[in-house]
């Protein structure tokens, strides 16, 4: 049976909760790395990269996002008897009428009203330090509510760095974005202009979208065990026996378990999301102009008819002052993306940062992705051409392509990047993580003294590899092939379960 738009709205919810939840040679290296700040340095954090507070200006009283464990908890606590009814009776609508209400409770504080304005004056708290605090080696976070227009927010950016300008006494500043925060960027560059930037990096950014942003916003929902297995090794990739775990998961897959959880998954999509979207899911997302700017350009057309023309085609809430929001940041900001990139690059250091390694989003058709986990690689890239997941690149491409553009696993081509010799791609780094070392990097290019490339740092060749272990970054030379093989891999498993072992002993005999 066609499943209903409810049912699939509801896996866009699903979706966002669980969101939140790469040998080159030597040659050509021209220094050691080592950075002296001349002026200040912005830093833009992504989507939900702060907490919301009811009243930023007294954050006793609580946040409205995240929701805190104690009143999630509070909501299962209360849930709890309505489930058991639900396994004795199978009356979905009953549980649905018990549930729904405590789901709103926990949602409903992050709602924006439908006219795309914050309620009820909720945000983050803002940082804004004292202006006699910030000087040419200052480092500065930008806070500002993620679910706000881009454009609104892009204008809060303007007077910001006006101000850490004026109170610095330097002329430009330096940006690193993440995620959304290069949307951010680009818009403020977009409307303002770049010339108060030195250099920039665009750190896995979402300037161009997400590919599944878009398969969610038009219906598309697919979920199989494949998809599933492959999301689960990627959520516990951090773990001490992640190759354990991984392990357990390829069993369960060949078991049969897995097929069993997509199942009941699906089942509970069926028969829960009509309530659910009409009173939680639609008003949240739907009501965030955030998520429409992360929609690819081939999907938002097709998107904004399906959700405002189906899904709220008898709603008699005026959500006209959303939809002009939406439709003015495709006017004025989405047909120029490359435009800026390009205007930006010429009148300032321009670094791309991109993350692969990870499948896509298992809710969707476009899981076979390559991505950080968030992010598909060839948008954060800006253009790089990727194997689907799994897959490398094959003969003939490789046979026709530049070899130092080609990762060493040989699965990105970094020649079709709008910036090729600006942009580092680094394998394994998962889209949240932000390690010390990276950190490091990110600084010594944006304070370099001419625009650097691949080239110019012996520790930061175009493909990087992100070390678990040591939380590091280094040049990638598949130093974890092992793992790809299958007495590789059984070694490793053998290694998680003896350090299990030693774990467990040591906590029975106190050691």
């Amino acid at each position: 049976m066609k499943r209903s738009f409810a049912a699939k709205l509801l896996g866009i919810v699903l979706a966002f909760a669980v969101v939140i939840v790469p040998i080159l040679g030597t040659f050509g290296y021209a220094r050691e790395t080592g950075y002296e700040m001349d002026c200040p340095n912005i830093y833009i954090h992504g989507f939900m990269g702060t907490d919301l507070y009811v009243d930023p200006e007294n954050p006793d009283l609580g946040k409205v996002w995240p929701p805190a464990t104690d009143d999630i908890l509070a909501a299962v606590k209360a849930i709890l008897p309505d489930l058991g009814k639900l396994i004795l009776t199978h009356d979905w609508q009953a549980f649905s009428d018990a549930a729904m209400p405590y789901v709103y409770d926990l949602m409903s504080p992050a709602f924006l009203n439908p006219d795309a304005t914050v309620a009820d004056n909720s945000g983050p708290k803002r940082k804004i330090p004292p202006a006699s605090s910030i000087n040419s080696k200052s480092k500065l976070d930008f806070s500002y509510d993620w679910r706000l227009d881009p454009i609104e927010v892009a204008d809060e950016l303007n007077e910001f760095i006006d101000y850490v300008i004026e109170s610095s006494g330097c002329d430009k500043v330096t940006i690193e974005c993440h995620s959304f925060g290069g949307v951010i960027a680009n818009t403020y560059a977009t409307l303002y202009g770049n010339e108060k930037i030195k250099s920039i990096c665009y750190n896995t950014t979402a300037i161009y979208g997400e590919t599944y942003t878009g398969e969610l916003l038009t219906g598309q929902i697919r979920v199989s065990t494949d998809s599933l297995t492959e999301y689960l090794k990627m959520a516990v990739d951090k773990n001490e026996y992640r190759e354990l775990i991984k392990g357990i998961f390829d069993l369960l897959d060949a078991a049969g378990l897995t097929d069993a959880v997509v199942a009941l998954g699906n089942k509970l999509i069926e028969n829960l999301a009509v309530d659910a979207s009409r009173e939680v899911l639609a008003p949240m997302f739907g009501g965030w102009p955030s998520i429409w700017a992360m929609t690819e350009d081939g999907d938002i057309d097709a998107a904004m008819d399906y959700v405002f023309n189906t899904v709220y085609k008898d709603s008699d809430v005026d959500r006209s002052a959303l939809i002009a929001k939406i439709e003015d940041y495709n006017t004025r900001i989405r047909p120029y993306k490359e435009q800026t990139l390009r205007a930006m690059n010429e009148n300032a250091g321009v670094y791309v940062i991109a993350r692969y390694g990870y499948s896509g989003l298992f809710l969707t058709p476009s899981w076979t992705s390559v991505t950080d986990g968030v992010v598909d690689t060839k948008n954060s890239s800006f253009g790089a051409t990727v194997a689907p997941y799994g897959e490398t690149l094959s003969e003939d491409y490789l046979a026709k392509a530049d070899a130092k553009y080609i990762s060493p696993d040989k699965t990105v081509d970094a020649s079709t990047c709008l910036f090729p010799d600006q942009t580092w791609i680094i394998r394994r780094y998962p889209h949240a993580d932000n390690c010390g070392s990276v950190t490091e990097m990110v600084f010594n290019l944006l304070y370099s003294e001419e625009q650097a490339t691949v080239n110019t740092f012996e520790a930061y060749p175009q493909f990087l590899y992100y070390d678990l272990d040591t939380d590091s970054v280094c040049p990638d030379t598949l130093q974890d092939a092992e793992r790809f093989t299958f007495t590789g891999r059984l070694k490793l498993i053998m290694q998680d379960i003896f350090k299990l072992i030693k774990m467990l002993f040591g906590k029975i005999f106190n050691r």
